[in-house]
């Protein structure tokens, strides 16, 4: 399957993955970074975590129709993902990271409102949650932004995280 633009905003694309994307995706988790925007988990960082993260990202579209897509600027030069995945009936988690050199520019934000555009578009009979370290302050901002409100505090993997509902 070639790669589908599943949606664009004024200064993004968001597009399915293909496997030869395995470059872009490691480049991005690999950068510690954007690991500080998870919980302890060395082996997801790895060769083999990263391409098991990718076929995960394809086959969830193959699947579902939907993931956590290949996020460029409109001039293709990758910056991140963003999208979707299932977190239990019914209910879809929303996930975006983004290279360091394009944090502070909006792309964060703009990013988790059109794929919560697409997601109330496309899904409507879904719940749509969030969740993000305590500390991770930035993440927990565009949450809120995008009409999340606050829930509670949640183990999630073993980590403590702050869990949002729209």
């Amino acid at each position: 399957m070639g790669r589908i633009t599943i949606s664009t905003s004024p200064r993004l694309k968001f597009e399915t993955w293909a496997a030869d994307d395995f470059d872009d995706l490691f480049d991005l988790h690999s950068d510690p970074r954007v690991q500080t925007s998870y919980g302890p988990s060395p082996e997801k960082w790895t060769k083999a975590g990263i391409r098991a993260r990718l076929d995960g990202y394809i086959g969830e579209q193959r699947l579902l129709g939907l993931t956590k897509w290949k996020v460029s600027l409109l001039d293709g030069t990758f910056i991140g993902r963003a999208g979707w995945s299932p977190w239990g009936p019914q209910t879809l988690e929303i996930g975006y990271a983004f290279k360091p050199e394009f944090w502070n520019c909006g792309y964060g934000i703009e990013a988790a409102r059109a794929v919560t555009t697409w997601a109330v578009t496309n899904r409507s009979n879904d719940r749509l949650v969030g969740f993000a370290l305590t500390h991770n302050t930035a993440s927990r901002h565009i949450l809120e932004r995008i009409g999340m409100s606050f829930v509670d505090y949640r183990d999630i993997a073993g980590v403590e995280n702050a869990y949002y509902e729209m």
